[in-house]
């Protein structure tokens, strides 16, 4: 018999390989993706996937490079108000998440690595510095608005967002104390606009802190 996995398979390539991982990270969860079912999924032998790619933890990382690649730099304007930059930035970011929420795991645990992945870090960094903030405070600005889209991403996967019938507001309303809890109570019947208006705010608000603590901008920063 004639020895295996002495050359690649000609049809396969890394990019085909990344992409029907993230597609199988997607649809089914990172518990999903193995070597084995990636294999399955192109239809070769698992372990022809490595001559593209050396061991799982560098698929990884090219995953995390995929879903971030995906990121529209072409839609900041810098002739734009700083504000605005970041609100776009973030906006682009999060879109792109939500696109893939279930590669979120992967993200928050390796995080961008590869010049392809850290792309849109460099551009929002940029941003910041553009406005006036020094280094150390642009890359501060930067993980604080990456966190907050994060968050906003991790809460609707987790169906935190999803909307509820009246009848089951007021259920959980009511299952407040009114004298211990009246501002949940209140606002359980407005639920949060993850993807609207409330992230709209959410974005602005740390975009003006971040810009607020401008040399000069009367806010004094904690040594």
């Amino acid at each position: 018999m004639a020895p295996r996995n002495k050359a690649p398979v000609a049809s396969l390539t890394r990019e085909r390989i990344v992409r029907t991982a993230l597609e199988i990270v997607d649809r089914e969860g990172l518990a999903a993706l193995s070597m084995r079912r990636l294999g399955a999924e192109l239809g070769v032998d698992p372990m022809a996937a490595y001559y593209h790619i050396p061991n799982k933890e560098a698929l990884l990382d090219a995953i995390v490079e995929a879903v971030m690649a995906e990121i529209d730099l072409g839609s900041d304007d810098p002739s734009a108000p700083a504000e605005e930059r970041i609100v776009n930035a973030a906006r682009a970011y999060r879109d792109v998440m939500l696109a893939h929420a279930n590669a979120l795991p992967i993200v928050l645990t390796r995080g961008p690595t590869t010049p392809g992945a850290m792309r849109p870090v460099e551009l929002l960094i940029g941003i910041l510095r553009d406005a006036g903030l020094p280094p150390t405070q642009a890359l501060a600005g930067m993980n604080a608005v990456a966190a907050a889209v994060r968050g906003t991403v991790a809460m609707v996967a987790d169906n935190h967002g999803a909307p509820r019938t009246p009848e089951e507001l007021a259920a959980l309303s009511e299952s407040f104390p009114a004298g211990e809890f009246p501002n949940l109570r209140e606002l359980v019947l407005c639920p949060p606009d993850f993807l609207g208006s409330d992230f709209e705010f959410g974005v602005r608000a740390l975009a003006r802190g971040l810009l607020g603590a401008l040399p000069g901008a009367g806010v004094t920063s904690t040594p």
